[in-house]
């Protein structure tokens, strides 16, 4: 199971779950920062910098979160929406968690899509 797979019942796992921080873009920008410089991964400089100025949300306005079962065949899937409020703090948890981001699904195109659940893999 990947950070990005979640089950109805239990909520996020591996992480995804957003803190206080995470409600707000910029405090979920300090906190992946602050996350990153602790674990050793990220010095002072351009990139630390960039990281701090550059908002997610806006590069990454939508993302796909499992919402099916591990097994559990076809997967669900869900598309969150920057543009939907009530997707905003899952979306920030999954955009600054530290996973990866699954930003398509099946081949569908980046652009134009509506929010709501898909099937398959």
């Amino acid at each position: 199971m990947s950070t990005l797979d979640t089950c109805p019942a239990a909520g996020p796992v591996g992480g995804a779950t957003p803190t206080d921080a995470q409600a707000d873009p910029a405090a979920a920008r300090a906190a992946m920062v602050a996350r990153l410089e602790e674990e050793g991964s990220l010095r002072p400089g351009p990139v630390r910098d960039a990281l701090l100025a550059l908002p997610r949300e806006v590069l990454m306005p939508q993302a796909y979160v499992r919402r099916s079962a591990p097994g559990k065949e076809p997967p669900r899937w869900d598309l969150l929406d920057w543009s939907a409020p009530q997707d905003r703090r899952e979306l920030l948890g999954l955009l600054y968690g530290g996973a990866s981001v699954l930003v398509q699904h099946d081949g569908e195109p980046l652009l134009g899509r509506a929010r709501g659940s898909r099937r398959g893999r």
